[in-house]
């Protein structure tokens, strides 16, 4: 997946790929064949296999030293007290430490250790000295202690590595961070299969997603108490098998489909859903939106029976959408929907793919109040044509109207800003909101408890981002692009590595400042790193009254595991 990752980067059409020194792909190919897969492979993979496996002559075996500086293994400060979990954190003895103890602390405390992933974060390649290249890395480990507690690792390193007789070897260590996470027992239990909801998305019928080979389109879900008997049902889209699971208020699901009025086969090949009353006769409604075949509207017409007024409602068919989201924009009293699209990644592709603006246009559908909707996403200035995956409703500044949140996976994420006249104005760059990091989530939250919303961005973070630094990687860049760099290639080299650096750093969280402008807090937060990201959820799990975050994430596994 590295190699087919990097390949997807470099792959939009109308960009050339052109290294920042006049490299070539052929540069890149050799280096990528005698530098950073056999880099990748040493460090991120066999290291974590050693550790897991308690290998520990292996794992001394990658080391050129003996002797490791920075934090030591002395005893830890217990942050956050009151909490269920424990929370240890090293933050003072620093000094020398042999490289064998410090593994030998971890296998001491971890009786079976289930994951170990060493994440390369950066590698400084022009930054290299007697002891090799500057690198700055993250170790984590996950498993259980002797007396069956859970225990989770969390160290950050500047490590150096250099290669030796054509084996890349650790020639120095500093370690400048250390928590571990410490519970008795876990709060939550797998319940799928007790529950009765154990289902297999499906997506027959899904173009292929040409940028990244035979990707094709995801699904979403939907939560709702359809038949209002006080507990919440479930929806998962798919294709050809849609399915509608009635809660029984028992902890257990039933597929109701066909007794709901689910069609089976699915008439399209959905993406993401939402329930939502667009008549106000207090029964959820449902929404589908769609990648191709169109998207659908389905009437609740009483106890969870649905009826697909698509045609009825004026819902156009659309295509490439991602997911629908809903609000009263107008506060009119009936919920509206703004729907994302992405591009047509069958046909096309994001031009250029780090500020793409050529993608299916958003729309708007303003509800009518008589069971009938009207797309006014050109009027009203929604009409985003960015590469969208995921949107939010939110009153940001508090003046009484929803405004709205577009994620785009390839460019700028904008902020629309609701200008209650039934316009909207983006006004990202000027808040502070302009995040560019290949979005996929948005969530909304006032987790400091300031009052005022702040938002959460489920970017990609790539495992693999390290090898993109490199000197010789064919940076994608448009003409005008590598027209600046025969003139002024510092600059063309200094902004090559901005668009990476931006693409691949992972998720972003934007604090509120309560005066209509956002903060970038993500660092100071420790949520940057939350892998390859996708939905997200504020959600206080423990009840104490502030807001925790829930983030999904996951890729298609490749002969190397977690190189994305």
């Amino acid at each position: 997946m590295l190699r087919a990752w990097i390949a997807a980067l470099v792959g939009g059409a109308a960009l050339a790929a052109v290294g920042v020194a006049g490299a070539t792909v052929d540069d890149w190919e050799r280096t990528r064949k005698d530098v950073i897969d056999p880099l990748n492979s040493e460090l991120h993979r066999h290291l974590p296999t050693y550790l897991k496996s308690r290998d520990l002559t292996g794992v001394l075996d990658l080391y050129t030293t003996a002797t490791g500086t920075g934090l030591r293994w002395t005893e830890p400060t217990r942050v956050y007290p009151g909490r269920e979990e424990t929370v240890l954190r090293w933050n003072g003895d620093r000094g020398s430490e042999p490289i064998r103890a410090r593994y030998e602390k971890i296998l001491e405390i971890f009786a079976a250790i289930d994951k170990a992933e060493l994440r390369i974060h950066r590698i400084h390649w022009k930054n290299a000295d007697d002891d090799g290249y500057p690198a700055e890395v993250r170790l984590l480990v996950r498993g259980t202690r002797k007396d069956g507690s859970r225990a989770q690792l969390d160290q950050r390193a500047t490590l150096h590595i250099r290669q030796q007789d054509k084996l890349w070897r650790i020639s120095a260590e500093e370690v400048t961070g250390r928590e571990m996470v410490l519970g008795d027992a876990p709060r939550f239990e797998l319940a799928t299969e007790a529950a009765g909801l154990v289902d297999v998305h499906e997506n027959e019928g899904s173009p292929r997603f040409r940028l990244v080979g035979d990707v094709t389109n995801s699904s979403g879900s939907a939560v709702a108490d359809v038949d209002r008997d006080g507990c919440e049902d479930v929806f998962l889209a798919g294709s050809p098998r849609s399915a509608l699971y009635r809660n029984d208020c028992r902890g257990g699901f039933t597929d109701v489909s066909a007794e709901a009025g689910i069609p089976r086969p699915f008439p399209s090949v959905p993406t993401g859903v939402v329930f939502f009353d667009y008549d106000n006769d207090g029964w959820p409604d449902l929404y589908v939106s769609a990648v191709t075949g169109g998207d659908r509207l389905f009437h609740n017409t009483g106890k969870g029976r649905f009826e697909d007024v698509t045609k009825r409602a004026g819902i156009p068919a659309g295509r490439w959408a991602s997911m629908p989201i809903v609000a009263d924009y107008d506060r009119d009293g009936f919920l509206d929907v703004y729907v994302i699209r992405m591009g047509d990644h069958e046909k096309t592709a994001p031009e250029p793919n780090y500020q793409a603006d050529n993608g299916l246009p958003n729309t708007l559908l303003h509800n009518q109040g008589d069971g009938t909707f009207v797309d006014v996403s050109e009027d009203a200035g929604l009409a985003d044509t960015g590469w969208g995956l995921a949107g939010g409703w939110a009153d940001y500044d508090d003046d009484g109207w929803p405004d709205v949140y577009v994620g785009n996976e390839f460019g700028f994420n904008a902020l629309y800003h609701n200008q209650r006249d039934g316009t909207f104005r983006n006004v990202a760059k000027a808040a502070g909101a302009r995040d560019r990091g290949a979005a996929m989530g948005i969530s909304w939250g006032d987790y400091d408890n300031d009052g005022d919303l702040d938002v959460f961005v489920s970017n990609m973070y790539a495992n693999s981002r390290w090898a993109l630094f490199h000197p010789d990687f064919p940076v994608p860049a448009p003409w005008y692009y590598r027209l600046l760099g025969v003139f002024l290639p510092r600059e063309f080299e200094q902004h090559a590595q901005q668009i990476i650096e931006e693409t691949t750093r992972g998720s972003t969280l934007l604090q509120n400042d309560g005066g209509g402008r956002f903060t970038d807090v993500t660092d100071r937060a420790r949520v940057r790193d939350g892998q390859w990201g996708w939905a997200s959820q504020f959600v206080d799990y423990d009840n104490d009254g502030w807001l925790d975050l829930y983030a999904v994430n996951g890729f298609v596994t490749g002969p190397i595991p977690d190189d994305v």
